[in-house]
């Protein structure tokens, strides 16, 4: 599976939905120098996360490459190896067996639900990265790795603001153990760095605070939140743990009882902020990597168990079988058919031919890949519009009338009305303004996440483009039937 997702760095398509929204911001941050936009003009939406994703993913563009997505995926995937390193380091202090460092990098690397999360570009990882590097930096007594503790702390929060479980959890350990002076040092580094740093760059970025705030107070959906906190449990990374966690408890191992602290708020944290109807699996990443050390030795306590009687190495093989292999089977096959390297190629070669064919062209899309390929697109994330619209917070209206006017040569669209956690990705305002002023002409097959065919649509009261008609039938648009009207 490792060696299959590296083939994605490759790929000019996203890695997973809302790529091409950060891209955009990164993009827009190298040319002009401002990260949060002025939301009058397009694309209108904010940008929502901390300043430091946006300058991370901007290092590495430069890189020669025709993939506007490559240089950002290896800061992304470069950021998901050093939480695995950091997590094998806090397993290799805790646990001094042998093979425990070998045991802790395949648990953390066996998250099923990771897929392709670690090529995508988020501010997941980062922030990530710095919470464990506060764990790990905490379970060194010594006053100098307290004070990079608390910077660490700091630093994560300015990858994604929800990333606080480092900053609360080590507090909440050091008075526990009425670490005063430590307390102090750790709490001073880490409130600084966090609120110091957000007012520097407010300063340079005014209106840094009421984008990255554009989502609150959220659209609640409790159900779709327990289903994704179903999964996160669900994950072998936590099962593994449960033997070990009375261990753990019942003998008050302080530095364990760090890394349990952890845990317990990072998950709280995902939790409470999953209840959002935008919130995913990525939620839990933090507490399911924390969990890592937990699983090695839960694992080392079964197999001792299990040398011990014969019935319980029975029973553990038959959990694994059904759990492990008989549920996930299918999943696994289906992410390794997905990402065969030689379909990217294929796919990417569809890419530069659309993209040679639409250069030129005015377009809306409600796809985000799609609307990069206007210079200058009209929307960016769709969804995020949808969101922002039911929280009162945006108007679509210069949209519409834009949509409506025959502003664009050609809109595209999904063939389905795609959808997460109840928000529409295309509204009924977007839906009706392209209904009215454009037909679908031809479709295309896709292999865009969430996305099985491209509808592409063109104005209902223009002259045909005949070049335009030339250009579409060689990268083999496929006529419009009407038994493929779009369902959005």
């Amino acid at each position: 599976m490792a060696a299959l997702q590296l083939a994605h760095l490759f790929l000019l398509d996203e890695a997973g939905y809302g790529d091409s929204y950060v891209l955009y911001d990164v993009q827009h941050f190298e040319k002009t120098g401002v990260i949060y936009r002025d939301l009058s003009q397009p694309p209108y939406m904010p940008a929502q996360y901390g300043p430091l994703v946006y300058m991370l993913y901007a290092l590495p563009r430069r890189v020669a490459s025709e993939n506007p997505f490559f240089g950002p995926r290896v800061a992304a995937l470069a950021a998901f190896f050093l939480c695995v390193a950091m997590v094998v380091s806090i397993v290799r202090v805790l646990i001094p067996a042998r093979s425990a460092w070998l045991w802790g990098l395949l648990i953390s690397t066996s998250i099923t639900s990771l897929q392709t999360w670690p090529l995508q570009l988020r501010g997941d990882f980062p922030g990530i990265f710095f919470g464990l590097a506060t764990i790990r930096l905490l379970l060194v007594r010594s006053r100098y790795t307290v004070l990079l503790a608390g910077i660490c702390a700091g630093l994560a929060t300015h990858f994604k603001i929800t990333y606080v479980a480092a900053l609360i959890a080590g507090s909440l350990w050091l008075l526990l153990r009425r670490r005063w002076k430590d307390l102090t040092v750790f709490v001073a580094a880490g409130a600084s760095i966090s609120a110091g740093l957000y007012l520097l760059f407010w300063l340079r970025e005014p209106r840094m605070l009421s984008q990255m705030m554009a989502l609150a107070p959220g659209i609640r959906d409790l159900p779709g939140g327990v289903r994704v906190f179903i999964s996160a449990i669900r994950e072998p990374v936590v099962l593994l743990a449960l033997p070990a966690l009375p261990l753990v408890i019942l003998r008050r191992w302080p530095r364990w009882g760090l890394l349990l602290l952890f845990v317990l708020v990072s998950f709280g944290v995902g939790g409470l902020t999953d209840i959002q109807a935008g919130g995913n699996i990525n939620y839990f990443y933090e507490g399911l990597f924390a969990l890592t050390p937990f699983s090695v030795l839960g694992a080392f306590r079964l197999i001792a168990w299990s040398r011990q009687r014969a019935a319980i190495a029975l029973f553990l093989t038959g959990l694994i079988l059904i759990h492990f292999w008989l549920l996930d089977a299918e999943d696994l096959y289906g992410a390794r058919s997905g990402i065969n390297p030689w379909e990217i190629k294929a796919q990417n070669a569809l890419f530069r031919r659309t993209g040679d064919a639409l250069r030129g062209q005015h377009i809306f899309s409600t796809i985000p890949r799609i609307a990069l390929f206007d210079p200058h697109p009209a929307l960016m994330e769709p969804y995020l519009l949808s969101y922002l619209q039911r929280l009162g917070k945006a108007n679509p209206q210069p949209i519409v009338e834009r949509i409506r006017s025959d502003e664009f040569d050609l809109v595209i669209t999904g063939q389905s009305g795609d959808s997460w956690r109840g928000i529409p990705k295309i509204g009924p305002d977007l839906r009706n303004a392209i209904v009215a002023a454009y037909m679908p002409y031809c479709t295309v097959l896709s292999k865009t996440p969430g996305v099985d065919i491209y509808v592409l649509f063109l104005p209902r009261h223009r002259t045909e483009d005949a070049i335009l008609i030339q250009k579409l039938h060689q990268i083999g648009c496929i006529p419009y039937q009407q038994s493929t009207t779009p369902t959005w």
